[in-house]
């Protein structure tokens, strides 16, 4: 019985270190992600993989994972990459926001011309001018059984191909891998072996 108990308090210390591990690697993916968008102004879907591999790499560094393949310490690792991959978007945009505001605000056209003949030549259109033509909706095809969008509009369906890449990234690296077999026929006979032979 106490054989089980050691065994499941070493499995929760293995998982703690696991999800302290992600989460330290997602906190540097995020500060990744937004260094590599104030420093590069990149916003891709691929950087997700970075974050992944970050994230990976923070539950290797906690946990031995060699030899010890986790497939709940995998899951765990690729749900967090990609929750810190969208959350660290969110904090994106706020730094994006906050730039924004920051940025020094420009002066309209018609407001920077101080005299009267430009603020009336602004205010009236020239009599000699041809009328200018205002655009044309574009007829676009119904979209039907003819040709229905198999993508939403503003989607792309390599975005997804990523977040796939890196969730299998953030999953394998923490996964660890698995006994070589020349290790698992070593332990095997051990066991088989009695001490007493």
């Amino acid at each position: 019985m106490s054989r089980d108990i050691n065994g499941l308090e070493a499995v929760i210390m293995q998982l703690g270190k696991s999800l302290l591990g992600a989460i330290i690697g997602a906190a540097l993916g995020i500060g990744v992600l937004i260094g590599v968008y104030v420093l590069f102004g990149i916003d891709a879907v691929w950087l997700a993989v970075v974050v992944a591999l970050i994230t990976g790499m923070g539950v290797r560094t906690m946990v031995s994972t060699s030899g010890h393949a986790s497939y709940a310490r995998g899951a765990l690792t690729g749900v967090l990459a990609l929750a810190a991959y969208v959350g660290g978007w969110f904090l994106v945009a706020e730094v994006a926001k906050a730039r924004a505001a920051a940025a020094p605000k420009r002066a309209p056209i018609a407001a920077t011309q101080d005299t009267e003949e430009g603020t009336e030549k602004a205010a009236a259109p020239d009599a000699d001018a041809p009328p200018v033509e205002q655009p044309r909706p574009i007829n676009r095809a119904p979209t039907g059984a003819a040709g229905p969008k198999a993508v939403p509009p503003g989607q792309n369906p390599m975005d997804y191909i990523w977040l796939g890449i890196a969730a299998l990234v953030a999953y394998e690296l923490g996964r660890g891998t698995g006994a070589k077999p020349a290790e698992m026929a070593a332990t095997e006979t051990a066991k088989s072996t009695h001490p007493d032979a």
